[in-house]
């Protein structure tokens, strides 16, 4: 073939593959207007523990599949959840929140443990092939929205997988001491994506970069600057003070806005980054990679939900995790930051009083500390609420069915965004 020809030939490929990702979105209901949330009920699957409707995708070559052993691959995935929205629906939940679907460290031989999960990234902007590809992420939206319900993505802004750590000689003033790349994470040792791809600061663009915050695991939860910048669970922290860290997530993320049709966000270890992060995160007015807000209005979503996740439950008579909660939700000048927060405060209040035989007193206070925020511009109505998740034990691991059934009719009842996880409703 003429040397002259290959220019042409790559230019026909081009537009026959651009034709081809057109096509996909042809005929397919990815973007709808937002709904009132305060109106729905969202359905918490974790994917891969779900429905496999896919068992081609289940192994992906390092044996990582087996349903028998709990801390490896079940075979969950986004053709299982699709094939079973009749039974969600049913339910009376009106949206499906799964957890990340983007490409994972899919296994951290230092703690023999895999990444099913999907909480530890490698790449923000694919998808991981355990469940599923991206045209089978938008027929998921496409099916969810034929429905009139809607799409909620758990999404990670804190941290990659655990690509490095530090030794006990760590030092602040040199990032390089004690300095230990994972020798023992597959299929990759460092993320794909850049530039989130420049973490080991023996590398002096890696160090100038400042992609990271060079730090070990948090020790001390309380500490302020710990949980802003240290490891959680030894996963990379990233630095999002960092403008081109900032940059980056806002790309990566509104590609699902555009690309899938994502109607709202979890934010994940949202107490892991400062407050200011999230008013830019969502409103950044950059060209290149605007803010999650931005990104939904233009697919036609003018209430883009994006609620963040952060524990926190204050003893009787205190308000400092209650106040800590509203400052994510909006600074003391009245600027808006996330929609919402979990009703963590809700959920300890539940769970005193209905699984451990509290006085109802104790639910009493918390729902009126709840209610009295909306003077402070925080509306409860908006705010999730849940009984149980995968971050705390299963309502029926520490009580029984009676307590179980009151618990949901006051979390359906109180103010809030009820949370169904996926299996409470099979006394899981």
């Amino acid at each position: 073939m003429s040397r002259r020809l290959r220019p042409w030939l790559c230019a026909a490929l081009l537009c026959a593959l651009l034709g081809s990702a057109l096509a996909q979105h042809r005929g397919l209901k990815l973007h709808v207007p937002s709904p009132d949330w305060r109106d729905q009920v969202i359905y918490f699957v974790l994917t891969d523990r779900f429905d496999d409707g896919n068992s081609r995708n289940n192994e992906q070559g390092l044996g990582e599949h087996d349903p028998r052993q709990g801390h490896k691959y079940s075979g969950g995935d986004l053709d299982g959840i699709r094939r079973r929205l009749h039974y969600v629906q049913a339910l009376g939940a009106t949206a499906a929140w799964l957890t990340p679907p983007v490409l994972n460290q899919w296994h951290d031989t230092t703690h023999d443990f895999w990444g099913y999960h999907g909480y530890w990234a490698s790449h923000f902007k694919r998808m991981d092939p355990h469940v599923g590809t991206l045209a089978d992420y938008q027929r998921l939206s496409d099916a969810l929205h034929r429905r009139g319900m809607y799409l909620v993505q758990d999404v990670v802004v804190n941290h990659t997988g655990n690509f490095f750590s530090f030794g006990t000689g760590r030092r602040a003033d040199d990032p390089k001491a004690e300095y230990r790349p994972n020798t023992g994470s597959r299929p990759q040792t460092r993320p794909l994506q850049a530039p989130f791809h420049l973490n080991d600061p023996r590398r002096a663009e890696d160090r100038r970069a400042g992609i990271y915050h060079w730090t070990p695991e948090i020790r001390d939860v309380t500490v302020r600057d710990e949980e802003l910048d240290f490891q959680t669970s030894g996963l990379d922290d990233l630095n999002t003070e960092n403008p081109r860290v900032r940059r980056a997530l806002r790309d990566s993320f509104g590609h699902w806005i555009r690309e899938v049709g994502v109607d709202a966000f979890r934010i994940d270890t949202a107490y892991h980054v400062p407050p200011e992060f999230f008013e830019d995160f969502l409103f950044s007015d950059d060209r290149r990679a605007p803010g999650m807000a931005r990104v939904a209005e233009r697919t036609g979503r003018r209430d883009f939900l994006a609620f963040g996740e952060g524990f926190g439950i204050d003893p009787p008579g205190q308000t400092r995790y209650t106040r800590k909660l509203e400052s994510y939700i909006r600074s003391e000048h009245g600027q808006q930051r996330l929609s919402g927060m979990l009703n963590f405060p809700l959920y300890a209040g539940l769970v005193d009083v209905f699984a451990r035989g509290r006085a109802p007193a104790e639910l009493q206070r918390r729902v009126q500390d709840m209610v009295a925020a909306a003077a402070r511009g925080i509306d409860p109505r908006r705010l999730p609420s849940f009984i149980d998740n995968h971050d705390v034990d299963r309502w029926l691991a520490v009580s029984g069915e009676p307590g179980l059934k009151q618990a949901l009719l006051a979390m359906m009842t109180l103010p809030g965004i009820p949370v169904l996880y996926y299996g409470t409703e099979q006394g899981f």
